[in-house]
Formats: structure tokens, sequence, C-alpha cells
């Protein structure tokens, strides 16, 4: 695949084998230069099909993508890529990720703070994650920086982003008056040698991940801190304060920001969102009543729950499977979809109950038919060989048999045991071919 061959080499290259010294030693322009190559080779090669089927083509919000939002901790990052592999190696065609590296291009000629080489580090650490993924054609970058003549900038362009610029005001207002009404926010420093400002934002976990968030400074230091640098921490912010600092929209951003790219994603590709929480899509289908939203946490904590064999297995494996029983994938996958539409929404309950009424029965069906096979099977083996081996012990016995017995037997006799002992075993792989003929075989083929 050419964009690994060009990804791994842009890496090497601007890295000469040490990534971090690379990232966060080098000179702004270096790093920009690098992010710029970076989102240039995916806009090169990630193209979305002529014709995508929106029930399995997908953009991810940032989340899912590996991104800082809504907690930036090594293992919530790890924990959503996990949940995006599970996801797109069972269930899509192809998922777009949001492009760490675009977003850096797009930020013009804006400082290289220690935030952007950190997202820099994690964008190339997630590229080597979703690696297989990506050279499956599963993954895919998505590209929002998409340039239009003049015809389709006013025809396409213009209308969709002033549609979408509308429904961002009406999304941040009603936010931000929600989160005022339920949100805590803290000023405090961090503990060690050299002090550094934070904001704790704690709120419902709908919305605010584990409850609580904390939004750290960076050199330099934002604005946003400068007012409250001489108070003593903790400080809890009085309402005015909060709505003068505006620190919630370092929340409510990156939530309108996410909607704003799927949005437009999917208005020019055809794509549907692929989000990780009940809130988002619930936000989603108010902005974008038509698209079709699916929820990755649900499809994963089901999964986990009702078919732990197949949530345990490496996401490289069931691709291998994928391509191995591409049809057996195919029949499977469009008869869950058929329950997924069936059902009133990607709730956890809704698809708690499609994995256990409809895809749990099924593959307990498949395992009972080939126990029930296989056990046939070995009971007609050990008669034939029972039969055989009493046959020629009783001929020996009563000098019936020449004691050059098993020379015969394997020029003659051994023939026909064999043969029918291999008819039967036949038989079996050819009765256990049957449960090819189940809708949900490939998933009892992934649970093996």
């Amino acid at each position: 695949m050419e964009f690994i061959k060009e990804t791994d080499d842009a890496i090497a290259i601007w890295s000469d084998g040490d990534l971090e010294g690379a990232v966060f030693d080098s000179p702004e322009e270096y790093v920009s230069e690098f992010a710029e190559v970076m989102a240039l080779i995916s806009k090169h090669h990630f193209h979305s099909n002529d014709l995508p089927n929106e029930n399995f083509s997908f953009v991810a919000n940032s989340s899912l993508s590996g991104g800082t939002h809504p907690c930036s901790a090594p293992e919530c990052r790890k924990q959503r890529l996990d949940q995006l592999a599970s996801f797109a190696a069972l269930y899509a065609d192809e998922v777009y990720i949001q492009n760490p590296f675009e977003k850096i291009l797009l930020g013009g000629n804006g400082p290289i703070r220690e935030f952007e080489r950190q997202e820099v580090l994690s964008g190339i650490q997630n590229y080597f994650y979703l690696r297989p993924l990506i050279e499956k054609g599963i993954i895919k970058y998505a590209t929002i920086n998409v340039n239009f003549c003049e015809q389709h900038s006013d025809k396409i362009a213009k209308p969709l982003a002033e549609s979408i610029s509308k429904k961002q005001e009406k999304l941040i207002e009603s936010l931000d008056t929600y989160l005022k009404q339920r949100c805590t926010v803290t000023f405090d420093y961090t503990a060690g040698n050299k002090l550094k400002p934070f904001f704790e934002i704690t709120g419902p976990e709908d919305v605010i991940e584990h409850g609580s968030v904390y939004l750290h400074a960076y050199e330099p230091i934002s604005d946003i801190f400068s007012p409250f640098m001489k108070k003593d921490g903790p400080y809890i912010l009085s309402p005015e304060e909060v709505e003068s600092s505006c620190v919630l929209h370092q929340i409510i951003g990156p939530i309108v920001n996410d909607l704003s790219t799927q949005e437009w994603h999917s208005a020019l590709n055809g794509t549907s969102y692929l989000c990780d929480n009940k809130t988002h899509i619930k936000v989603a289908s108010q902005i974008n009543s038509t698209a079709y939203a699916a929820n990755s946490d649900v499809f994963e904590k089901s999964l986990k729950h009702y078919l732990p064999a197949i949530y345990s297995k490496d996401p490289s494996t069931i691709l291998d499977l994928r391509t191995k029983e591409e049809e057996a994938f195919a029949v499977y996958r469009d008869n869950l979809n058929k329950f997924m539409q069936d059902s009133a929404s990607w709730s956890q309950d809704e698809v708690s109950k499609v994995f256990r009424d409809q895809l749990l029965p099924e593959i307990n069906l498949i395992d009972k038919k080939v126990k029930d096979w296989k056990s046939n099977a070995r009971e007609g083996i050990a008669q034939k060989l029972l039969f055989g081996t009493a046959t020629a012990s009783f001929g020996l016995y009563e000098g019936l048999l020449p004691s050059n017995i098993g020379e015969i037997v394997t020029a003659i006799g051994g023939a026909s045991a064999v043969a029918g002992t291999l008819m039967e075993y036949n038989k079996t792989l050819k009765e256990k071919q049957e449960a090819r003929k189940n809708d949900f075989y490939f998933l009892w083929q992934a649970s093996q």
C-alpha cells in the first residue's frame, strides 16, 4: 500500500531514528513542515468511494480518532482506539478518523506549543497502532481541507458552511447554558518544583468524561489563566468569572468542532457518524436528523458481555477471517445491520437486546449442531474400527484366519476399513459445512 510506504518513509526520514527528539527538539518550522507532509500524504491517498454504503461507512469523532477530548490520559486514548478497531473489524467497511496533522496544518501560522508537539507524537504512535487496519483499507484519514472551484464553492461549499455555522451557534448557546448550570470550575496549581496553573471542571458524566476534566497550561501559558494567577489555589470560580473567562468553551469547542467535522465529511462523502457516547449521538441527531449514527461504546460493551471470546481476539485476526470468509462476513453483517436498523436507536438496551436475543442464540445453535455432528461421527468411526478388530481377533482365536492376517488386511481388507473410516470422517466435514448455512457463521467462526 503506497500510503503506508510513503508515511513510513516520511516518519523515518524526519525522525532519523529519534522520534521523541525530532518532535520535542526540532524548530517550530520543522514540526509544521512535517505535519504538512503527513496531512498531504493522507489527502492524496484517501478518497471516499463513489457510492459508499452509509450503513457501513463512517467518520469517527475525535475521541475515537485518538484525540485529547474528552480525556487526554494515554490509557483512555488507547481504550478508545481499541474500541474503534473492534467496531471497524466487526462492522464497518471503512472508518475515517480525524487527522491530527491536518489540524496543525489548518492552524496556519499559529505557535507550535508543547501541546501541538504532544499531538504530533500521539498522531505518529496512533498511526503505528492502527497500521494493520489502515493497511487493510478499513481505517482511513478524513480530509476536511477540501478545495473547490468557484462554481462548486457557490453551489456546495458556501451553503453547507453557512448551514453548519448556524447550527454551531445554536449548539454553543445550548451547551453553554447546560454546562453553566451543572458544572463547577476550580483554579489550582500542579505540585512540584515548577508550579503550573490548571482548571478542574466537574460536572455530569454524560458530557464530562469521568465527571471531571483538567485543563493544564502549556508554554506559552494562555491568557485564559491570567486573571487567576495571583489567586491561592484551590480557588472556585464564581458564575460571573466562569462567564467572563469562557473556560467552559474549552469543553464546548471540541464537541462543536467534532460534530461540525463529522457533518462536513458526511455531507461531502456520504459517511455516517461514529460516536462513543449517547450524548454525542443525541446532539448529532438534533443538528442533523437525517444522518445515521452508530455508537461504538455500546457495541463494544455488548460484544464484551455476550461474546467475550470474540472481544478478546486481536483485530488483525478478525480482518484475516474477513478476507478468508468474505461472503460469510457480508451475510452476517447485513443481518446484524437489519437488527440495528429495526431498533429504536443505538442505545445500550437496544444493542444489548440484539446481541442477547438475536446473535447469541444463533452462535449457541451452531455450537450444538457441530458438537452433535462430531459426536455422531466419532461413534460411526468407533463402530467400524471395533467391528473390524473384533472380527480379526475372533478369527485368529478359532484358527480361521492365517497368521499373516496383517499383511492380508493391509493388502485387501485394510484398504476397505480405512476407506470406510475416511468416508465417515468426510461425512463429518460435509456436515460441518452445514454450519455455513447459518447467517451468523462468520461470528461463530470468529469465536473459535
